[in-house]
């Protein structure tokens, strides 16, 4: 019995120092989930990836907005097949600069659809915002979650290590069986396998956020926090919807999808009206005039002469075989937009619709949590207690005993889960209406 109290002594005191560990490697490694959402905003790949397509679309604007370039063109005109002095056995020398102006404002017409394209990749930036600081959190939830399964199973199995001593000294005694005692040594392997199933779980956990965060695929610098402070949905279902309406992102993108073909159908009527071409030609003709039999064949040795001459010209795209590109351009991009409109009408049924089943889940985990912490685990708790004694009394049977503490710590697994379940539906809230809720509160409040 010594060897047996020196052993529980061992064990318990071991059992304490692995939770001081844990504690105290929580309080220094684990981080929060606003840090962890700010680090992947600013180290996440694809975020970054859109950033530069705003850039580039703004680029693109300033580009438009500029006249198209010259043209210089440099002519020796009838220089004999055996004479290499091109510029002085030449009839003439042309030196010529052209510049096409497009006219009726259509370089400011097409650089206006580039800007609204730049709102379109704006939104683009939102809406992945959105679903990676989502994604995140329900990673990080998700994590969480997974860390407690592993601390209770941890538990558990010492638990049912320290119960094996215990029935082991009754079985010494010749009071139960060994059966007894090998279905707790069972129940005990049995609990070893989940245990390490969910450990595995954790560390795909952990790729899936590493991968959300930017960082190092094989990093295993990732610790949620131990306990956290449950948050509440202060708005109601018909100011979510409200703000679904107004302030998602997906919506948002989709009209000014909307304004970004209006607006190409103004730059493409534009196109009706005719570009100028200006060009001035400098003239040398080393050989003097050209003489013809109505010159005056007094002029033999005539002297080098320099000319000049302007040309404008514009093209007609209003012609009849022509006007039929830019007017079916407009039906193309008006049927464009009543298809953009009825897709937005859609997007924003299907969001409200997630939107409403997200509140759902929101309230059955909220009231899940309370129940299973009030209610169902210390009726659970007392009901094993209750078990361990009768059956240190005999009045109950070792698998009975098993069962109890079976289905104590499935209601805890429960109770984690709904608990995880209620930031991961408000994430999903935030998903839907396109907005982080604290941050509309309190930009509301100060307003």
């Amino acid at each position: 019995m010594n060897n047996y109290k020196l052993k529980m002594k061992n064990n318990l005191i071991n059992i304490l120092l692995t939770i001081l560990i844990l504690l105290l490697s929580g309080k220094v490694e684990a981080q929060s989930i606003d840090s962890l959402v700010n680090e992947a905003v600013a180290n996440n790949p694809q975020l970054k990836s859109l950033q530069y397509r705003i850039d580039a679309s703004k680029y693109r604007s300033e580009s438009i907005n500029n006249l198209p370039p010259p043209n210089l063109s440099v002519e020796f005109s009838q220089v004999p097949i055996n004479e290499y002095d091109v510029f002085n056995q030449s009839i003439s020398n042309n030196l010529a600069l052209s510049q096409m102006f497009p006219l009726g404002g259509k370089l400011s017409a097409m650089a206006e659809v580039e800007n609204k394209n730049t709102l379109v990749e704006g939104n683009s930036f939102e809406v992945y915002k959105i679903n990676l600081t989502a994604q995140v959190k329900m990673s990080y939830y998700t994590l969480w979650l997974i860390d407690r399964k592993i601390e209770i199973q941890k538990k558990n199995i010492l638990l049912l290590i320290d119960f094996e001593k215990v029935i082991e000294v009754l079985f010494y005694t010749n009071r139960i069986s060994q059966a007894d005692v090998l279905t707790v040594q069972s129940e005990i392997a049995s609990n070893e396998t989940q245990l390490l199933i969910t450990e595995k779980q954790r560390e795909a956990a952990i790729y899936k956020l590493n991968k959300l965060l930017g960082r190092d695929l094989n990093s295993k610098d990732v610790y949620a926090i131990t306990e956290f402070e449950a948050d509440s949905l202060e708005l109601s279902q018909s100011q979510l919807e409200e703000i679904l309406t107004d302030s998602n992102p997906s919506l948002s993108r989709m009209s000014n999808m909307i304004e970004m073909n209006r607006a190409m159908i103004t730059a493409n009527n534009k196109e009706l009206i005719p570009d100028l071409m200006v060009q001035g030609m400098l003239m040398r003709m080393p050989r003097g005039m050209i003489l013809t039999s109505q010159s005056d064949l007094t002029i033999l040795d005539p002297n080098t002469e320099v000319m000049y001459s302007l040309m404008f010209s514009i093209n007609l795209p209003f012609a009849p075989w022509s006007i039929g590109k830019i007017k079916y351009k407009e039906e193309e991009l008006a049927a464009g937009i009543n298809s953009i409109e009825q897709g937005k009408y859609d997007m924003q049924r299907e969001m409200t619709a997630q939107l409403k089943e997200a509140l759902v889940k929101y309230n059955t985990a909220k009231e899940l949590t309370e129940l299973y912490d009030k209610k169902v685990i210390p009726l659970y708790t007392n009901s094993a207690e209750s078990q361990t004694a009768a059956y240190q009394n005999g009045k109950t049977s070792i698998t009975t005993v098993i069962d109890s503490y079976r289905m104590l710590l499935m209601q805890r697994m429960n109770y984690l889960m709904s608990k995880a379940d209620v930031q991961m539906s408000l994430a999903e809230v935030e998903m839907m209406v396109g907005v982080n809720l604290n941050n509309f509160i309190s930009l509301k409040g100060n307003e």
